[in-house]
């Protein structure tokens, strides 16, 4: 079973957020959202935290770090199981949540 928003961010019901509406309107878990807008949902949540990183970070910092990625990402595409790669999200999730 899934966990509220509110578990995971610093929504409160009826706070008034942003949040809050996304909950009253698609529910708590936003389990009336599909498989695919969940995962589009995601993808803007990331873009929007890559947005961020590469503001601070800079563009070079950027530039590097993908470098560094564009090999492991095509190895994932051709050699990682696709019902492997949300597990890999979540891990990743949570490493990036608890990095300093």
């Amino acid at each position: 079973m899934s966990k509220p928003i509110g578990f995971f961010t610093s929504t409160m019901p009826n706070d008034g957020s942003y949040l809050d509406e996304l909950q009253q309107q698609y529910g708590s878990t936003f389990e009336q959202l599909g498989k695919i807008e969940k995962l589009l949902l995601l993808h803007g949540v990331v873009q929007n935290l890559l947005n961020a990183e590469v503001n601070v970070s800079g563009t070079n910092a950027a530039l590097e770090a993908l470098s560094t990625v564009s090999p492991i990402v095509q190895g994932l595409h051709k050699r990682v199981k696709i019902g492997e790669h949300l597990g890999l999200a979540e891990a990743l999730i949570n490493q990036l949540k608890y990095q300093r």
